[in-house]
């Protein structure tokens, strides 16, 4: 009797497959910045500071939601008033993540990159960016997380 070659299934690939996948996942994750201690003082410190490109993670109250206007109808623009009394405009750009449905006096949490203004600050990129020069935002709602 004649036996069939049977195919086999290339184990080792799919293994170099598997930890390359877990590695990039690891490295990912693992950028400096990803992990950042929320909280105001590092806002605060940004803002008497005059430092720029700051990452920071902060919850507060939607004080204003802007409106959008036509030429800038990807970009979701709002005001978070802070614990400590800081206001920060907040940049949401809804090309990379869904828009927030937001109303006044929610209560939100948001991380991304921080600008100095005067005024007291703007947050920008608060999504999950796919560049890796810079690091991950989003903007918790409701128990949902927009990113």
């Amino acid at each position: 009797m004649v036996r069939k070659k049977q195919k086999s299934i290339p184990v080792i690939p799919l293994i170099l497959v598997v930890v390359v996948v877990a590695a990039l996942y690891w490295f990912w994750q693992s950028r400096p910045g990803y992990d950042i201690e929320p909280g105001y003082s590092i806002v605060e410190q940004a803002f008497n500071g005059q430092e720029s490109e700051v990452m920071v993670e902060v919850g507060g109250r939607i004080v204003r939601v802007l409106e959008t206007h036509a030429n800038r109808e990807r970009y979701q623009e709002f005001v978070v008033r802070l614990p400590n009394g800081m206001s920060l405009l907040v940049i949401h750009d809804s090309r990379y993540a869904d828009r927030v449905p937001l109303s006044i006096n929610d209560e939100v949490t948001v991380r991304g990159d921080y600008m100095w203004s005067e005024n007291g600050g703007t947050l920008r990129y608060t999504y999950r960016d796919s560049s890796p020069a810079r690091r991950h935002g989003w903007v918790d709602h409701q128990g949902k997380r927009y990113q």
